[in-house]
């Protein structure tokens, strides 16, 4: 009798175990569930993942490396925690969105319980939400075989738009290039520039002086000599920055730059305003050529030594 007592006190309380087994693995079942009933293709959809669970557990929800098939993932946002003294819930929306063509499209994501031995090794256990599915909305329901295309070849005129916020970027980066530029090159520019056109000036005064040098040689006359002379003066006007056209000789031998002219000079005076020509007179503006090729050689080398 006693045995039997024993027995049948045994098989209750394997009942009550068992019961208790069940009831705990009902209710660490997660729930996920779309937010409504169709999509179209493409169309962003928000499925919910929720899990009630024993407030001691460590459990992971799905990540972005999650595999979502037949739908592709794009983001997910979390709800706080809560918890009271024996149970915790969790709450995960995933925003998720298919380019596939089946009618019907499920899922069904796991959570994860995080499991820790005595050696301190992890492992995991995936508890798998009811399969949820949505219906797929078609835009098109039938594809015919060929389609009849609407030919239109008529000329349109499309105004075009001017992009002005790119043009003033441009210009302002131009203008601040230039400036940085020129506050760092700026003297070397200068300097190349001055260079370049003295050295044009020189040799187009050289050749004109040289084919007007040629004239008076084979027919030296007053006007040939004045014009010469006028050639020589207006070149040396810009080279020396002083006003050689307006000068008398005497006061062009007179200036700074007169030196060693004096002779040279007087010489063409006489052969302009006297009654008689000079035979030295092409040695004379040959002269007057040298002068100008030196002063031309100073000029170019107090531009290269100037701060």
């Amino acid at each position: 009798m006693k045995q039997s007592k024993k027995s049948i006190l045994f098989i209750l309380i394997s009942i009550c175990c068992l019961s208790h087994a069940v009831l705990q693995a009902q209710e660490l079942k997660p729930q996920g569930y779309f937010d409504r009933d169709t999509l179209k293709v493409g169309e962003p959809v928000t499925y919910t993942l929720t899990f009630r669970y024993p407030k001691n557990l460590e459990v992971v929800f799905p990540g972005q490396s999650e595999s979502y098939a037949p739908f592709e993932y794009l983001d997910r946002s979390f709800a706080p925690t809560r918890s009271d003294s024996l149970y915790s819930y969790d709450s995960v929306n995933y925003e998720l969105t298919t380019f596939e063509l089946d009618s019907i499209q499920s899922l069904a994501l796991p959570v994860y319980i995080i499991n820790t031995d005595d050696e301190g090794k992890a492992d995991s256990t995936a508890i798998y939400a009811a399969i949820d599915s949505i219906q797929l909305n078609r835009l098109l329901t039938q594809i015919p075989d060929s389609l009849a295309l609407k030919e239109n070849t008529t000329f349109r005129e499309v105004a075009l738009q001017f992009n002005y916020p790119y043009v003033l970027v441009g210009i302002v980066a131009l203008i601040l290039i230039v400036v940085i530029v020129y506050v760092v090159f700026g003297k070397q520019i200068r300097k190349k520039w001055q260079l370049r056109k003295l050295r044009k000036n020189q040799k187009k005064f050289q050749e004109a002086f040289a084919k007007a040098l040629d004239a008076l040689r084979k027919s030296p006359n007053k006007q040939r000599s004045e014009s010469t002379l006028l050639l020589w003066k207006q070149y040396m006007e810009g080279l020396d920055r002083l006003p050689y056209t307006k000068l008398t000789t005497k006061e062009i031998v007179n200036s700074p730059a007169g030196d060693n002219l004096q002779q040279d000079l007087k010489a063409i005076d006489r052969s302009i305003y006297g009654k008689y020509a000079n035979g030295e007179l092409v040695r004379h503006f040959e002269q007057l050529e040298l002068h100008t090729n030196n002063r031309f050689k100073q000029k170019i080398e107090e531009i290269k030594n100037a701060d």
